[in-house]
């Protein structure tokens, strides 16, 4: 009897050709791979991606990784604007003294000026000439806010016409006219301290008026305000 051998039937892996089969490998080996390299990667690390086509083979594809550039700030620290002006300040103020020499008078009646006299031998370089009469006509405005006191040595000037025996006095009255301190006298013989609060007046309106003359015949003399000063 003869016995015919049976072929065993081919499996679908033998059937298929041989390239198929190394496809096949390819992905496997490259899918395991994958695997084990997501699980010891950093999660922000970037990760492959594969790509299989059927009839070719596996494609890797990796994913390039990008890197953050920190922007630098191109803003100064502190204000842009500086340091803030305090409450107040004002770069225009007056300084703390002034000489009335130094300043402009806003009127005058008779005769003044600004130049240094000399009484009873002591010069005195920042000082006011101001004509007295009988009339009391002469007199001398000044700006004074932001002041508090007007001081000087009052007296008649050595070169002063009619200085022998004269007797003069200063007054200071406000922006209304009111008389704002005593009569201050003084002679050609002596001088005297003037010192006159002059808190909260915007103007003062000095006069100088002859009280006495020496000589019968004149009615009129110069008076010196000795480095006269308005002080804060």
């Amino acid at each position: 009897m003869q016995l015919e051998k049976q072929q065993r039937p081919r499996s679908r892996w033998q059937i298929a050709p041989r390239w198929v089969e190394l496809l096949v490998v390819s992905v496997l080996t490259v899918g395991t791979g994958f695997v084990t390299g997501r699980q010891s990667d950093p999660p922000d690390s970037p990760q492959p991606t594969v790509t299989v086509t059927a009839g070719a083979t596996a494609t890797v594809t990796t994913t390039p990784e990008v890197t953050a550039t920190p922007v630098e700030s191109t803003e100064e620290s502190g204000s842009p604007y500086g340091e803030p002006s305090e409450p107040g300040d004002d770069s225009s103020a007056r300084p703390a003294q002034s000489f009335l020499s130094d300043l402009e008078a806003v009127g005058y009646t008779g005769s003044y000026a600004n130049e240094p006299v000399q009484m009873l031998g002591v010069n005195h370089p920042k000082s006011v000439r101001l004509g007295c009469d009988t009339s009391s006509d002469d007199s001398i405005t000044y700006d004074v806010s932001s002041y508090k006191r007007l001081k000087a040595t009052l007296g008649i000037p050595s070169d002063a016409p009619n200085a022998i025996g004269s007797v003069a006095a200063i007054k200071v009255f406000d922006a209304s006219g009111k008389q704002i301190a005593d009569a201050v006298k003084f002679r050609s013989s002596d001088t005297a301290d003037l010192s006159v609060d002059i808190s909260g007046q915007d103007q003062i309106r000095i006069t100088c008026a002859l009280v006495k003359s020496g000589e019968p015949d004149r009615t009129a003399t110069t008076s010196g305000l000795g480095d006269a000063v308005l002080t804060s």
